[in-house]
């Protein structure tokens, strides 16, 4: 990692005994990542462009916006010109209009929620990942697979309703540690 000139944060350090203990599991994995990336010359590769692995493999705290939630997750639309592909524009403008809307709220639940209730993170993880967003007719409420990382989005006939659907599904879905 040092070739990246990347650290991560680091867990709170108790005492001196915890930070030796820190500091050599952090050189034996290190060690052992070298090793590793070692192999068919990763290592020399990563020397000679750490700024193409950086993205990859450094992890970056960057806040979340509804351009960033837009963008990760990949629409799945019918076919051009059917009657359902009609409502999918319509509902995919509301999906964007609700993402804007979470990014100006201060309250719960926030565009962090949307990650989470799609793709079990909270965070855009460092490697790129591919959630689908599916549309959904004759359910009232969101659905989400994290396992597929997928989010089902409700067909509903007016903004107002689409976003009081996407609140509550979220806001009442089990989550993986949300507070």
């Amino acid at each position: 990692m040092k070739t990246f000139n990347c650290f991560f944060i680091f867990p709170k350090i108790k005492n001196a005994a915890s930070l030796s203990d820190f500091q050599e599991l952090t050189e034996k994995y290190s060690s052992m990542l070298q090793t590793t990336l070692a192999t068919l010359d990763f290592v020399n590769a990563l020397e000679q462009h750490p700024s193409l692995f950086f993205p990859f493999m450094c992890y970056t705290e960057t806040k979340l916006t509804a351009d960033a939630v837009e963008n990760i997750f990949q629409v799945q639309l019918s076919q051009p010109g059917s009657t359902n592909r009609l409502e999918e524009a319509r509902v995919l403008s509301y999906w964007r209009d609700y993402l804007l809307y979470l990014e100006e709220k201060e309250a719960s639940p926030f565009l962090e929620d949307v990650l989470m209730f799609g793709t079990g993170l909270k965070e855009v993880p460092p490697a790129a990942i591919q959630p689908q967003l599916v549309f959904q007719k004759n359910f009232q409420f969101p659905m989400a697979n994290v396992c597929t990382n997928t989010i089902k989005i409700p067909i509903l006939p007016s903004y107002e309703e689409f976003q009081a659907a996407m609140d509550y599904g979220m806001q009442n879905s089990p989550g993986f540690g949300l507070p």
